[in-house]
């Protein structure tokens, strides 16, 4: 496997024992989750039969956009959006069209500039929308239209239009009202366990990315929690934080020294908080990236209330190099740096924080990436979803609903005079 989880850190935290029992009773949940019925429609993310649907249509349609569009809009608010673009923002060696985010916002400034940024240019869109009913992408969707209606004709929108949302929704109805292509969110996947279905398929190819080399990574991942039931990263990882949770460490901070996963951050925020943030219990999500964070929180996380565990993604491979020269006449000091590659600065730097967050009284847990890849991605969005669901199995939750986000939706639309 490209990805591995590291655990030896937390030896002065957990005792062996409970750790393996705990481990046992995630594992039996593990295989509870990838063998049952799904009774009630929310885990079609556990296969790749059941979520990465029409490859077909997404490649073709994909090529179309990447010939033909200067710049491609993802219409989306959360999980119809996050796993996509932090895959996008994290591998940046790629051509095609710039990739432009809407319908994650209500700010008419960003708003605003986002439109003036597509002036003169060839626009595609993709709305994505489980349900069409989300206040965000319905608005920007209308806001879009009414922008392209400047520019194009009913038939070249039509062709410029792409919708991805359930089977019997009203954006079905509206694709098929106005000739736009239609691609489906499968019913039994919710928007945070969506990575690879077309809502993050179909952005990533759109964008030039490896989506075969991504569906590799997952379908390894998959494998592996259900041939390898208590020695994969996902069940091993849950039963290790839900340990730790239970010992009053209910705050995790997901850190990493490459800034290439920020918004990968993004995603493993939305998918714990909102699976796990139920009945006043669940551990709260928070993430940084080092090495510019621990001039910031770098000092909490050393001295702060030591209600903290902190998860690292460790790349192996940056894939890159960057030499510092000798410079000894400039006498700036440095000159123990001479020669050194960044790639080494960066693994120091790295290496430090561990040691000394550890001791300091932070449990670490540690990724283990060989790179950041497309199919290392798939690895991760796997493993998390699976760790994600077991975790909240264990505190007692349902990790796949979200009650609480309607709730604040319902007030809203009140307010909006819905």
């Amino acid at each position: 496997m490209s990805v591995k989880l590291d655990l030896k850190r937390l030896e002065s935290f957990l005792q062996q024992e409970e750790l393996a029992a705990h481990t046992a009773k995630a594992a039996q949940i593990s295989r509870q989750l990838l063998a049952c019925e799904d009774t009630d429609g929310v885990l079609g993310w556990r296969t790749l039969k059941h979520s990465a649907l029409q490859l077909d249509l997404i490649r073709q349609k994909a090529q179309e956009i990447r010939r033909d569009a200067d710049a491609f809009v993802i219409v989306g608010v959360g999980g119809s959006n996050q796993a996509a673009r932090a895959m996008i923002e994290a591998l940046e060696d790629r051509d095609g069209p710039e990739i432009i985010y809407l319908g994650n916002t209500l700010s008419p400034y960003y708003i605003s500039h986002t439109l003036k940024k597509l002036e003169g240019k060839s626009v595609y869109i993709d709305i994505i929308a489980k349900n069409f009913e989300t206040l965000e992408p319905g608005s920007h969707f209308r806001i879009l239209r009414q922008w392209m209606k400047k520019y194009y004709t009913k038939d070249e929108m039509a062709k410029r239009i792409i919708v991805t949302g359930t089977i019997g929704s009203r954006l079905e109805e509206i694709a098929k009202e106005n000739g736009y292509t239609f691609l489906q969110f499968p019913v039994p996947v919710g928007g945070r366990y969506s990575a690879f279905t077309p809502v993050g398929l179909f952005p990533c190819a759109v964008a030039g990315l490896d989506i075969d080399a991504f569906l590799a990574g997952v379908q390894a991942a998959m494998d592996d929690c259900r041939n390898n039931a208590e020695e994969n990263p996902a069940v091993r990882y849950a039963a290790a934080r839900n340990l730790l949770y239970g010992k009053g460490f209910d705050i995790e901070m997901l850190a990493s020294f490459e800034p290439q996963y920020a918004f990968f951050a993004k995603w493993w925020i939305q998918l714990f908080g909102e699976s796990e943030g139920k009945e006043k219990l669940g551990v709260f999500p928070a993430a940084a990236i080092y090495s510019e964070d621990l001039h910031s929180m770098g000092q909490y996380m050393q001295d702060g209330r030591r209600a903290l565990m902190q998860t690292f993604l460790k790349v192996e491979d940056p894939k890159a190099s960057a030499v510092i020269e000798p410079d000894a006449a400039f006498g700036d000091r440095f000159d123990y740096l001479d020669n050194m590659d960044f790639a080494q600065i960066n693994k120091a730097a790295e290496q430090a924080t561990l040691i000394a967050h550890t001791k300091g009284g932070v449990p670490c847990m540690v990724f283990e990436i060989d790179q950041i890849n497309e199919k290392t991605f798939g690895e991760l969005y796997y493993y998390f979803m699976g760790a994600c669901a077991v975790s909240g199995k264990l505190m007692g939750v349902n990790p796949f609903d979200q009650e609480g986000v309607e709730e604040y939706k319902r007030s809203m639309f009140a307010a909006l005079g819905k």
